[in-house]
């Protein structure tokens, strides 16, 4: 059993497309896990995929907190990564990185144990877009490996790729990228992901600002860790904003404005709005 696990991001894109290439149409399954924190562009991109693609129909699977969130009388919002928040009685941070786990990992697992039946670990392999060049975490990582996690195979194909590699086989293949990348975002995973930069928090339209904000009203904690700025205390999400639209060092207005229309609303191209 062949599995591709997919984020709308440009990585796991080509890694879809490989599989393609590797197994033809009929020869995986892809899945996707929904945190609940996606931006609509990305959803629309994934939904779309095998489309534009010419791959197999993506699966998604979600995070349920319901149990957890009950036993401490809290009730579920159904949105995944609030619902963790909730659990959690806070925001995840690069210290604290709860969300692949419960949000993207343990679903998959769930899934995974629901599907495979009598299949062995042997006999199943799960292909990611995972790259040794996007951090020193990562480059020490191999290109094959038993998870137990998921108690099968791990293989990825694109481990000693370079990003302009990655972008190539989109091109080859006739395939755009997630047109956030356009839009000036490094991340499309998750929106804004708790690892996003200065610019990209900067980029964010006012809707995503709208919704931190009740999130951090709901669970009563900011979603920026206090150490977000160097030499400055967030306490709260505006504190964050204003900081994201300053010059360098953080303390003056910046005087070319961010247009936040820019941000793309779908894939015209491929009719993903429809």
């Amino acid at each position: 059993m062949n599995i591709v696990s997919v984020s709308g991001g440009k990585d796991s894109t080509a890694c879809y497309l490989w599989a393609i290439e590797e197994f033809g149409k009929d020869g995986f399954i892809a899945i996707f896990s929904d945190t609940g924190h996606e931006h609509p562009v990305t959803l629309n991109y994934i939904r779309n995929m095998p489309e534009f693609c010419g791959g197999p129909p993506i699966t998604t699977v979600k995070a349920d907190f319901t149990g957890r969130l009950e036993r401490k009388g809290i009730e579920p919002t159904g949105i995944p990564f609030l619902d963790l928040m909730l659990w959690k009685g806070r925001a995840p941070s690069t210290k604290a990185q709860f969300c692949t786990e419960h949000l993207k990992m343990q679903p998959i697992k769930e899934w995974l144990m629901k599907i495979r039946g009598d299949i062995s670990g042997d006999d199943i392999t799960m292909f990611t877009g995972i790259r040794a060049g996007e951090s020193k975490r990562r480059s020490l990582m191999t290109e094959i490996e038993y998870m137990d996690f998921y108690d099968c195979w791990t293989e990825r194909p694109l481990f000693f790729c370079t990003e302009k590699q990655v972008f190539a086989s989109l091109k080859k293949h006739g395939v755009e990228p997630n047109p956030l990348y356009v839009a000036g975002f490094g991340r499309v995973g998750c929106f804004p992901c708790i690892h996003a930069n200065k610019r990209e928090l900067a980029l964010l339209p006012d809707e995503t600002w709208k919704k931190l904000q009740e999130w951090e009203n709901k669970v009563g904690r900011t979603w920026f860790g206090p150490s977000l700025v160097p030499g400055i205390h967030i306490t709260h999400i505006e504190d964050a904003r204003l900081w994201a639209k300053t010059e360098r060092g953080g303390r003056q207005q910046s005087i070319i404005p961010i247009d936040e229309a820019d941000v793309p609303s779908c894939m015209s191209t491929w009719g993903t709005c429809e």
